[in-house]
């Protein structure tokens, strides 16, 4: 969803507005800072609703919310999510601090199918998944999930745990990327054994699962003595296993957000009001510039 833009028709405002306006060469001022108005007050509106949308938004998608003023060279304004270096648009640059919240709310606001994240492409290039599955956490509706498909408490799974997931399968796009693979002590202070409980295994079953084994795992060698006292044990160790992620097809999505709607009827409902409110500042002070 591109930004949505706002500009003055004239059938949202009062002919006697409009003409006054006009005849005293005010037009471009009164017109941009009714715009400018009218959008900051859609955004403020916006982010009012955004959690109705989305439960425990995150500051990051908040902040993602943007709004672009009119100025009097320009008299257009632009409220929407942002994409990337603070573009309204999908080609905008994306940055390295996380994903930009136009990316995911974007199905939100529009409905339909979502497109495949960073993550999900990556483990279709390397086989892991087929080209047309998409990830969603392990558990049933209202579950936190599992392991590394475990979610936050704004509902989302983490991105180291997408990490750790990209690592296990070596789909990280750069080369010799396993930091988080469980081969041995690592860094971050994570011990051996800790990385060792990202175990993991992809169930072609039922459309697909990503499954990570639950207790611990077998240890030392499993030579010819390793039974006798004061060896390792390497038999009997009673293992579960449970869904990280489920492969299902493209999930469908509902429109939750209507932004382009809400902006919109917003828009046509206050930039008249705010329209005579500049025409009323510019009047009495015909020499502010």
């Amino acid at each position: 969803m591109a930004g949505i833009s706002f500009s003055i028709d004239a059938s949202d405002l009062r002919k006697a507005d409009l003409w006054l306006a006009t005849i005293r060469g005010e037009l471009d001022f009164v017109a941009s800072r009714a715009i400018t108005a009218t959008a900051k007050s859609i955004h403020a509106n916006l982010k009012r609703r955004l959690p109705g949308a989305v439960a425990n938004p995150t500051s990051w998608t908040t902040r993602g919310l943007l709004v672009r003023y009119a100025t009097r060279a320009n008299p257009t304004a632009a409220v929407g999510f942002n994409y990337g270096g603070g573009s309204f648009d999908e080609v905008g640059r994306m940055s390295g601090m996380g994903v930009p919240s136009g990316r995911y709310m974007d199905v939100l606001a529009r409905g339909g199918l979502r497109s495949a994240k960073s993550s999900e492409l990556a483990l279709r290039r390397v086989g892991a998944m087929r080209s047309n599955q998409f990830l969603v956490p392990g558990g049933g509706p209202g579950s936190l999930g599992y392991g590394i498909g475990k979610k936050n408490r704004y509902g989302n799974v983490p991105g180291g745990n997408y990490q750790q997931l990209l690592s296990f399968f070596r789909a990280n796009r750069d080369e010799g990327v396993t930091s988080n693979r469980p081969q041995g002590a690592g860094s971050r202070g994570r011990s051996a054994a800790k990385r060792r409980e990202v175990d993991l295994f992809i169930d072609r079953r039922k459309g697909g699962a990503i499954m990570q084994r639950t207790g611990k795992g077998p240890k030392g060698g499993t030579g010819i003595g390793s039974g006798r006292p004061g060896r390792p044990q390497t038999t009997g160790y009673k293992r579960g296993i449970k869904a990280a992620f489920w492969m299902v097809d493209a999930p469908r999505y509902t429109v939750r957000f209507a932004v382009r709607q809400i902006a919109e009827a917003q828009f046509k409902a206050e930039v008249g009001g705010h329209f005579r409110n500049a025409l009323e500042q510019a009047l009495k002070n015909p020499k502010r510039r």
